[in-house]
């Protein structure tokens, strides 16, 4: 192989290998943000959860006390088996 040909061939894997590592920084930053992203937005969802549970909690309470007595009302309706 003669000194040109080699010579090219060395820029042209130089290029490439600039070119790989500037691809890998690219991708590298877009799952930086993107981790950035979900973690802002879990921390949203996590903040939405924390302000509505009280409430949720209460009504899970109301459902069982009104199932409860939904279920008294229907034993007390229903006659005795013998």
């Amino acid at each position: 192989m003669n000194e040109a040909a080699r010579a090219q061939a060395e820029a042209i894997f130089k290029r490439r290998e600039m070119e790989r590592a500037e691809f890998e920084a690219q991708l590298q930053a877009q799952r930086d943000k993107s981790q950035r992203l979900r973690a802002q937005r879990l921390a949203r969802e996590e903040a939405r959860w924390t302000e509505h549970r009280p409430k949720v909690i209460e009504d899970i309470q109301e459902g069982l006390e009104m199932l409860h007595e939904k279920t008294a009302q229907m034993r007390t309706k229903q006659p005795e088996r013998s």
